[in-house]
């Protein structure tokens, strides 16, 4: 039925993006790592600058993780409406 197939497609192209956020996730937690140990050592920012930055970095990491989970989370929801509409 159309619906299935459409389903079918949906996990095949949410499966693409997941994959990617998957791969992608330590090249950019690396990132924020690599601006967090630039920004320790150039001494750009000092006192609560200085914090306020730390924190800003270690969140921007955190939201790849975020980000990741959301897209499987959507992959899983897909998955099973297919294998509920195959009733």
């Amino acid at each position: 039925n159309m619906y299935s197939q459409m389903l079918l497609v949906i996990i095949v192209l949410q499966s693409a993006i997941t994959l990617f956020s998957v791969v992608t996730l330590p090249v950019e937690i690396d990132a924020s790592n690599r601006a967090l140990a630039w920004l320790n050592n150039s001494g750009l920012t000092r006192g609560k600058e200085h914090e306020a930055a730390t924190t800003a970095l270690n969140w921007a990491g955190r939201t790849y993780i975020v980000a990741a989970l959301a897209s499987l989370t959507t992959l899983l929801y897909y998955i099973m409406r297919y294998m509920g509409s195959r009733d």
